[in-house]
């Protein structure tokens, strides 16, 4: 049996090959590409929802990068201030845009015509999200 570890990153369609995030100012744009992108029909549902799961993988990947570099060297003060920027300064701004763009696919009239097979795990994930957010909202203002 041969085993490999030759990982390859996939391919970026949205986001230039060679972007790194550095702060809010350069991951923002994506974001209300995302958000301000029109979307008529199901082909440009499918690939706005492409554009944003590349986007959510990229921040993802970066935040996790930035973890184990900093739980891998503790003394290393610099890694420490890498990742305590992103949860405090980048992190925070993600949210308000995340809640947004989940909100623009459930609403959306092309959402119902995607493949339910493909997509009812995902919808369906979001949907609970959005709930769990209201309720936060909701409980937050009786308090």
């Amino acid at each position: 049996m041969n085993y490999s570890a030759d990982i390859k990153k996939p391919e970026r369609h949205f986001l230039p090959a060679d972007f790194i995030i550095t702060d809010w100012n350069s991951l923002e744009p994506y974001f209300k590409d995302l958000l301000d992108r029109k979307i008529d029909e199901e082909a440009e549902l499918e690939k706005w929802l492409q554009d944003m799961s590349e986007l959510e993988s990229v921040v993802s990947e970066d935040a996790c990068w930035r973890h184990i570099r900093m739980t891998c060297d503790t003394e290393n003060k610099k890694l420490e201030e890498s990742f305590t920027y992103f949860v405090m300064e980048i992190q925070p701004k993600i949210q308000p845009y995340a809640d947004k763009l989940n909100r623009k696919l459930i609403e959306n009239p092309s959402t119902k015509q995607l493949d339910q097979k493909k997509y009812f795990t995902y919808l369906r994930l979001v949907k609970k999200v959005l709930i769990y957010s209201v309720k936060k909202i909701f409980r937050s203002r009786r308090n």
